[in-house]
This record gives structure tokens, C-alpha cells and sequence, in this order.
């Protein structure tokens, strides 16, 4: 039986704030012939929820562990789960191989084979229902059963939960990637085989950028009790480099918003309504001015005047409303040390 729960955002918030971030069937499900290389990185700290968050995994570099996954249409399994007919997408990572049925409107797994485990779903796991963007969140309950490597039936069952939590910018090592959308998922599981009792709790975050299909950096929490023992807990981590290719680069040339040896900045969301956020990288320390200028060149707000600051990463907000912010056509200022830097801004 599926729980889903939507929480919808205005038409306008979506449009303005957030119009890049949807992760939608044509350009996020998985792809057949894609291969997928993640290399791991240490466990880190997944951040708060809710809009306008910055997450700093500037110091996250990878283990040198890399995992290969590969996407097909058709099985590689040498039998599929007994029951299994009705599958159009395949992925392999680590061992197992995930069965499953995609269409325009939910990419669902109906079956999984290890060389231990052949699972065919009575009842699939919506992993992901589209479209997807921030503030979505759907619970599916789901059911299945099969066998062991020892032929002995196993029965697995629990509750799946997918949450478009939180979205902002990602400050990697070597660039900034913003309107990135980060997805939480909690799966609770149990498993029932002939002499024991698994009870499995999963929780996974997921960070997409807007112009990439995959995850961008990926986090996973597991927590296993086998008849009601204390917890095995194991902690995943990875990062995609093929997906962190884009964004505003903080080496070499660039634009107004990138400087090769001081500073990268951005501003978003724009056009934006009730608050708009600014963030920017100091490679060294240096005073900061911030302004909003007018088109007539008059300086409406100071928000930060000659303030001497530190090398590293930097984020502000404005609350247009507070401030009685018109509707109109305005110049974000920066005066970074000797050089300025503008960023023309819409208030709706």
C-alpha cells in the first residue's frame, strides 16, 4: 500500500527561487549505458535542512577507493528473482544487481539479486517519484520475498521515505556550485529469514546540481540489528567527479564572479521576492564593502562597510521586507579589497 504525502510550494517560489532545482524523469532517472564512477571520501556532517543552506565540504578529499556501477537494460544476473518479468532498467553497484521499472513518473525497484539474496518485490519501492524538487516528500511502504544461497525462503518489508529537504550552494576544493537540491531518504526494514530476524535502518542524503543526472556527493548511514542485538552501524560516503565539473570555478579565468586569486562570489535567488542570499569565497583576507545600488546609481543598503574579513567562505542574506525593499531593478556591489565587483538583481 503507498503513503504519498506532497508539500507544495507556490507557483511563484518555484518559478523564481527555485526554478533550476527539479529533478525530473528525462533528465535524472538512470540511463541505460551509463557507468558511473564514485570515488569515497570520508564521513562528514550532512548540514541543516531548508533553503539558503551553505555546505562546506571544501576539505572533503577522496580515500582512493573508487566503485564502478553500470546501468544496462537487460539482466546480467545468471537467474532472475522467481516472479520477476516485468523490469527495463538494471543497476549493478557493489555486488547487487537493483531491478528496475522506470517510467515517466517513478523510478520503482521490483526486484534485487546477491550472491547471497534473490528478491522479487510483491510490493515495489518507489525510490523516486517525479518531478522532484525542494519541499516534495512521499512515504512508500513495500514488501517482497525470496530466497537464500541456502534455498530457504526470506521475506523482506518496511517503510521508504523521500524527502527534497534542503537546497543552497556546495563549496568543493576547487569551485562553488549553487541551486544544488539535496534529497534525504529513510528506509526502515525488516528482514525475516529461517533462523533470524533483521531490522535495518537506513538514512541517505544526496546532493543534485541542475545540469547533472547523478548525485553530485552522496552520504549513507546503516544501522543493523540482528535479533534485536546491539546496532552494527556503517557510515558510506562518495563523491562523483564527473558531476562536480560545473559551477563557478575558484581557479583560473573568469567572470565578474571569479577572480583566479582572491575571490568567487554569487547571488541568488534571482529574480527573487522576499529574500535574496550572497555568498562569496576570500582567498585571502581583505576589507569587504557590500552595497545595493540603484539604477541611478544611489546606494539603498549598506551591508557591510569596509569590513576587514577572513580568507575563506562568506554568506549573507537580505530580507527585502524588512528592509521595504521595491519592486525593481537593483546593482549588488562588492568592493573586495581594491576591486568591485556588481551583480544586477531583480526584486519582484
Amino acid at each position: 500500500m503507498k503513503k504519498y504525502t506532497l508539500l507544495l510550494l507556490s507557483i511563484l517560489f518555484i518559478s523564481t527561487a527555485f526554478a533550476q532545482v527539479v529533478l525530473t524523469y528525462r533528465n535524472n532517472a538512470p540511463l541505460p549505458g551509463d557507468t558511473l564512477t564514485t570515488e569515497a571520501i570520508e564521513a562528514f556532517v550532512p548540514g541543516g535542512s531548508g533553503p539558503g543552506q551553505v555546505w562546506d565540504f571544501s576539505a572533503l578529499q577522496p580515500t582512493g577507493e573508487k566503485n564502478i556501477s553500470t546501468i544496462s537494460s537487460s539482466a546480467k544476473s545468471a537467474k532472475l528473482p522467481d516472479g520477476l518479468y516485468d523490469f527495463n532498467t538494471v543497476l549493478n553497484d557493489k555486488g547487487y544487481d537493483y531491478f528496475y521499472k522506470i517510467d515517466e513518473n517513478r523510478s520503482e525497484i521490483v526486484g534485487l539479486v546477491n550472491k547471497d539474496l534473490s528478491i522479487a518485490m510483491s510490493d515495489p519501492i518507489t525510490k523516486m517519484s517525479y518531478p522532484v524538487f525542494y519541499g516534495k516528500s512521499y512515504t512508500d511502504e513495500f514488501s517482497g520475498s525470496g530466497i537464500n544461497k541456502y534455498k530457504s525462503g526470506v521475506a523482506i518489508s518496511g517503510e521508504y521515505t523521500m524527502e527534497a529537504d534542503a537546497y543552497g550552494t556546495i563549496i568543493l576544493h576547487d569551485r562553488i556550485i549553487k541551486d544544488v537540491l539535496r534529497i534525504k531518504i529513510t528506509e526502515n526494514k525488516l528482514q525475516l529469514n529461517p533462523c533470524n530476524i533483521y531490522e535495518i535502518k537506513t538514512t541517505a542524503y544526496a546532493w543534485y546540481a541542475p545540469s547533472n543526472r547523478y548525485p553530485l556527493v552522496g552520504l549513507t548511514t546503516r544501522e543493523v540489528k540482528n535479533n534485536g542485538q546491539e546496532p552494527e552501524i556503517t557510515t558510506l560516503a562518495f563523491m562523483n567527479p564527473d558531476m562536480c565539473k560545473t559551477g563557478i570555478l575558484l581557479t583560473g579565468s573568469g567572470s565578474y564572479e571569479a577572480d583566479a586569486n582572491e575571490v568567487a562570489l554569487i547571488v541568488y535567488p534571482n529574480p527573487f521576492e522576499s529574500k535574496l542570499y550572497y555568498n562569496y569565497f576570500l582567498r585571502k583576507q581583505l576589507p569587504v564593502t557590500i552595497d545595493l545600488v540603484d539604477m541611478n546609481g544611489k546606494t539603498v543598503l549598506n551591508l557591510a562597510d569596509a569590513q576587514l574579513q577572513d580568507e575563506g567562505f562568506h554568506t549573507g542574506e537580505l530580507d527585502a521586507v524588512k528592509k521595504d525593499l521595491k519592486m525593481g531593478v537593483y546593482y549588488f556591489r562588492f568592493t573586495l579589497g581594491d576591486r568591485v565587483y556588481v551583480s544586477k538583481v531583480v526584486k519582484m
